[in-house]
């Protein structure tokens, strides 16, 4: 009788064990999921303001103010890119420079809130950004 009840603690513990190892599989999954694909995290849509002051943060280092004024020239930025997609017909090629104007003015204007310590760091992040969209651009050309 002991041995039968030995036997089912026993089945009960390895049922157990598999059910916490799959638990834990499933979860390390996802976060290296999460991590490989940046655009599924729960962040706001890539490149979104949101978005762009974390990486900002977590890549430069801001101060509170640096933040609120980054966040309001984001929020200028798109107002701008808005109205460049209004005033162009999505097929008309040539939005291209006036979003680089506006992308650069952009950029400009945060350079000007960086510390020097900051703005290496950020310099590394915006050509990181440009190389990325670079290679998105050539995917695109070669669907």
């Amino acid at each position: 009788m002991e041995s039968s009840t030995n036997s089912r603690s026993k089945a009960r513990i390895i049922v157990v064990t598999v059910f916490v190892i799959g638990f834990a599989a499933g979860a390390l999954s996802l976060n290296l999921y999460q991590q490989l694909n940046p655009s599924s995290k729960n962040n706001g849509p890539r490149g979104g303001p949101e978005y762009l002051i974390k990486r900002l943060n977590d890549e430069v280092g801001l101060k509170s103010d640096q933040q609120d004024q980054i966040k309001q020239i984001l929020d200028e930025t798109q107002e701008k890119y808005r109205a460049v997609r209004k005033e162009m017909e999505p097929a008309v090629k040539g939005f291209e420079p006036k979003f680089n104007a506006v992308r650069e003015e952009s950029r400009n204007r945060i350079r000007a809130l960086l510390t020097p310590e900051q703005l290496p760091k950020y310099e590394e992040m915006v050509n990181k950004h440009d190389r990325m969209r670079e290679q998105e651009r050539e995917r695109s050309k070669n669907k």
